[in-house]
């Protein structure tokens, strides 16, 4: 299990640079001026130029990446070219409302990919399994946006339920709390959910079919024993290892449904430092998004390797 984390977190400093690099890249070469948007239209070539110089966006890219990486290593992610204020506090503020969301979400796409893929598995080719998997491919197909706009009006505008969207700190009010974040939690989960429905399922049929549950069945074992001890702990594996990769979408996804119901977290800072071209809140953001998907990685291997000590990941 040691051997495990360390290897992971060995890993994670040249994925950390070569996002980096892409990333940094990438938002340099975006059509756009981060000092038109920063002083507006009426800004004078001067102006423009001196903005340019004063933040160092003149000199040659390599120069710029060397600095802000150099900084970043210490937490120091520069400063806004909006407000002109440090970009780090606002990150770390954020951070934990993105973090919750993203864990509601998932939890959500868990308590219903688990059950109706395993369900469905065990269905093969029956009713049962037909309608799940419609279910999830409409799920998988759906856009988190729109989803989220239909939980808004039937159970915000029609049966005013729960709030249309704004964040209440848990700390000050855990029920407002957890009432505001349930319906982009559902718009993120449920579209999660379509994919990871697919992948138990197939892994439980695949499993159903192997010798050593045939085994078990010749001996008398309990069906009840049969699914929840070799069927669903084996089948565990493949879901972990595919679910690693869909929490890193999902956690890409929280920006356009953190601006639907206005969440003050890292992807709606993400839409900001797009819209504005400000780009120490943009990479400062998208790095902080790269970080969580990594440890939620690092994560699911350990649960893995608790499910099944055997399987043994190291990255490869």
């Amino acid at each position: 299990m040691l051997r495990l984390i360390l290897w992971r977190l060995a890993s994670f400093v040249p994925t950390l640079f070569v996002a980096s690099v892409i990333l940094f890249v990438a938002v340099n070469v975006v059509p756009g001026s981060a000092a038109r948007s920063a002083l507006g239209i009426q800004a004078t070539p001067q102006a423009l130029k001196r903005f340019e110089h004063q933040h160092g966006l003149d000199r040659p890219l390599v120069v710029q990446y060397v600095e802000w990486a150099g900084k970043a290593v210490w937490g120091d992610f520069g400063t806004s070219f909006q407000n002109a204020v440090p970009v780090g506090p606002d990150v770390r503020k954020r951070l934990p409302v993105t973090l919750q969301l993203a864990g509601m979400a998932f939890l959500v796409a868990l308590v219903l990919s688990i059950p109706l893929g395993a369900l469905a598995g065990f269905r093969h080719q029956s009713g049962t399994d037909g309608v799940i998997t419609t279910v999830a491919t409409l799920f998988g197909s759906m856009p988190n946006f729109w989803l989220a706009t239909l939980l808004i009006y039937f159970f915000s505008l029609r049966l005013g339920w729960l709030p249309t969207g704004g964040y209440t700190a848990f700390t000050v009010d855990s029920v407002a709390n957890l009432k505001g974040m349930l319906l982009p939690s559902i718009a993120l989960g449920f579209v999660s959910s379509g994919l990871l429905i697919r992948i138990m399922r197939t892994a439980v049929i695949e499993i159903m079919a192997s010798n050593f549950v045939e085994t078990a069945r010749s001996k008398g074992v309990s069906n009840l024993r049969l699914v929840t001890i070799h069927v669903l702990r084996n089948a565990m594996i493949p879901f972990l290892t595919v679910s690693a990769v869909e929490f890193g979408f999902l956690v890409g996804s929280v920006v356009i449904v953190e601006d639907v119901f206005r969440i003050p977290g890292i992807g709606s800072l993400v839409l900001v430092g797009i819209i504005n071209r400000d780009y120490p809140v943009l990479l400062a953001a998208a790095m902080s998004i790269t970080v969580i998907v990594l440890i939620a990685n690092l994560l699911v291997d350990l649960a893995a390797q608790i499910i099944d000590p055997r399987q043994v990941r190291t990255g490869h």
